[in-house]
C-alpha cells in the first residue's frame, strides 16, 4: 500500500498558536523549578534577667524546629552574655596607689553536647591618695564605682546531622546558662574592697531549612497552555466572522 503524505504550510496564526503553547509550557516548567529551589529560615529568641552571680544552670527555653515545615539544613546559635556591677575600694596604705577594677565573669551555655563559653570584661583604672583614716570607700583614698558593664557574644553554625537532630521535634530546647564571677580589685598591698557582679544571657536560634512545598499537578501547566489556545481560537473565529461579512 502506498502512503501519501501531504505537507501543508502552516498559516501565521497556526504558527503563533504553537509558539504560544511552547512558551506557556516553558514558563510552567520554570515556575516549578524555582519553587523547589527556595530555602527558608525561622528564628526564636529568649533570655534571662540580671541575677547575682554565681549561679548554675538557669534554663532558657527555645522552640524546637517543626519537621513538618521541611528539611532542616543548618542551625545558627547566637549567645550573648552581659554582666554589670559595682565596686568599692579603700587604699589603707601610707602611700598613694594605682587601683584597677576588673569586672569579669565566666559565662557558659550548654545543650546536650553543645557548649559555648564567654568571658566579658571591663577594666577601669583609678588613682587614690594614701589612707585618709576613714574606711568609707570614698574620699581621697577610696572610690565607689557603679554601673560597670561588659558584654560579649558568640556565634556557632551547626550542619552535622547528629547535632541537627537534637534541635528537631515538638516542645522546647532547654539551654542551661551558668555564670561564675571573676571580678577583682588590684592595687596596694593594704586594700579593702568589694565587688558585686550580676549576669544575664540572650539566646537566638535560627533554623535554615528547605520548606515543604506543594507541587502543582502536570495538568496545571497543561491547563495554562490550553487557556492560551482557546484565546487564540476565539480571536481567529472573530477574524473569520468579520471577513465573511
Amino acid at each position: 500500500m502506498l502512503a501519501i503524505v501531504i505537507f501543508r504550510r502552516l498559516s501565521p496564526m497556526t504558527t503563533t498558536l504553537f509558539k504560544t503553547i511552547g512558551a506557556a509550557t516553558t514558563l510552567a516548567a520554570i515556575a516549578l523549578t524555582a519553587s523547589s529551589a527556595n530555602a527558608a529560615t525561622i528564628s526564636y529568641s529568649n533570655g534571662t534577667d540580671f541575677a547575682v552571680t554565681d549561679f548554675t544552670d538557669k534554663v532558657i527555653n527555645i522552640k524546637k524546629f517543626d519537621s513538618s515545615l521541611g528539611t532542616l539544613k543548618s542551625v545558627i546559635l547566637e549567645f550573648e552574655g552581659t554582666i554589670t556591677g559595682g565596686a568599692g575600694f579603700e587604699n589603707r596604705s601610707s602611700s598613694p596607689a594605682d587601683v584597677q577594677a576588673t569586672l569579669s565573669s565566666n559565662l557558659s551555655l550548654k545543650l546536650d553536647n553543645i557548649l559555648v563559653q564567654l568571658n566579658p570584661q571591663n577594666v577601669s583604672s583609678y588613682q587614690v591618695a594614701s589612707y585618709d583614716g576613714i574606711l568609707n570607700y570614698t574620699g581621697a583614698s577610696g572610690r565607689t564605682v557603679e554601673n560597670l558593664l561588659a558584654n560579649q557574644s558568640g556565634v556557632r553554625n551547626y550542619t552535622d546531622s547528629q547535632i541537627l537532630q537534637s534541635f528537631i521535634g515538638s516542645g522546647n530546647l532547654n539551654f542551661l546558662f551558668s555564670a561564675k564571677a571573676t571580678s577583682l580589685i588590684t592595687g596596694s598591698g593594704n586594700m579593702a574592697s568589694y565587688f558585686d557582679t550580676l549576669a544575664k544571657a540572650g539566646v537566638k536560634v535560627t533554623y535554615d531549612y528547605d520548606p515543604v512545598k506543594s507541587v502543582p499537578e502536570p495538568s496545571a501547566a497543561l491547563g495554562f497552555g490550553l487557556f492560551a489556545v482557546i484565546g487564540l481560537l476565539s480571536q481567529r473565529q472573530k477574524i473569520r466572522l468579520k471577513a465573511s461579512k
